[in-house]
Parts: C-alpha cells; structure tokens; sequence
C-alpha cells in the first residue's frame, strides 16, 4: 500500500526530531518549534542564511535543523541537479521560478510542522545528555 504525502513527511521528521532531540536537547527543540514564523516572517531563503550563519562552528543544534530541512526538502521533491551543499542549495533556490520557490517553501513549513510536534513526543536524552 503506498504511503500518503503527510506519512512520508511524518517519517522524515520523526528521524529529523529524534536525531536532533538527541544531539542537541532543548535547543534543537526550540528551534524547530520557531522555524515556521522565521520562514513565514522573513521567507525560506533569508531563514536557511540565519541558520547558515550560526552554524559556524560546529555542531550546532542550528547546523542540525538546517541540513535537516535541506535534506527533507531535496528528499522530498527530488531537485535535479542536486545540490550538495548550502551554497549550491542556495544557488539553486535563487535560480528557480517563483511558482517552483512557493512549492520549495510550502514544502519547508508542511515538514515543520510535522517536526514541530515530534519533538515534544520523541524520546528525550538521559538527563546528564540534554544541552
């Protein structure tokens, strides 16, 4: 039996907020839960570059959400070519059609919010492991 659009978010996410949850606890959990306003507020493109520019030293619960959404998103809707890395995803978003850049940025915030409730229901790090 083939699998519905949201079950396919819902799987990513889940391995997004519990891979995440474990790396990076609370922060990683805060993050994801604002992701949709950032991008809604200042658009898909300008939040990629907020997260870009705190991930500079790595690993940041930042960097994490980032590739998450990088990955979920060329995961999902399958780019060709696809780009391998922040620049090129960057280049390639810039480069695409305006009705093509929507569909980019309704795909981000149907997997946020998949991820937004995850986090709350994916089991937590031992107390000694939460950052």
């Amino acid at each position: 039996m083939a699998q519905t659009l949201d079950q396919k978010r819902a799987a990513l996410a889940w391995g997004y907020a519990s891979a995440g949850i474990q790396a990076h606890g609370k922060s990683y959990k805060g993050l994801a839960k604002g992701a949709s306003m950032l991008i809604m507020n200042s658009g898909l493109m300008p939040t990629l570059a907020f997260y870009n520019g705190k991930s500079k030293r790595e690993p940041t619960p930042e960097a994490c959400l980032l590739n998450d959404l990088m990955a979920g998103l060329v995961q999902r809707l399958n780019p060709t070519p696809t780009p391998r890395d922040f620049a090129g995803f960057m280049n390639f978003l810039q480069k695409m059609e305006s009705c093509d850049y929507l569909r980019y940025t309704d795909e981000a915030l149907e997997l946020l919010k998949w991820l937004r409730q995850f986090v709350d229901a994916v089991p937590q790090p031992a107390e000694g492991g939460q950052r």
